[in-house]
């Protein structure tokens, strides 16, 4: 039997692994605030939803189903 001579704890790994998620997570928010098309996207979406030109899950569905789509 290979005994564990880490010399991190499991709280440790654990916490490590934790904060290379949130890294990444921010990584990820940083990519797409630099990404141009994606924030505006973003914007018109935000644009939409404040004008109501938007559809609820259930009425969409209903909708798709209607054109024959589903």
């Amino acid at each position: 039997m290979i005994k564990d001579s880490s010399l991190l704890t499991k709280e440790d790994r654990d916490l490590l692994f934790k904060v290379r998620n949130l890294l990444e997570e921010i990584v990820e928010t940083i990519d797409i605030l630099e990404d141009k098309d994606t924030m505006d996207s973003i914007k018109e979406a935000e644009d939409d939803i404040r004008k109501g030109r938007t559809k609820n899950y259930k009425d969409y569905l209903v909708e798709l189903k209607k054109s024959g789509n589903i």
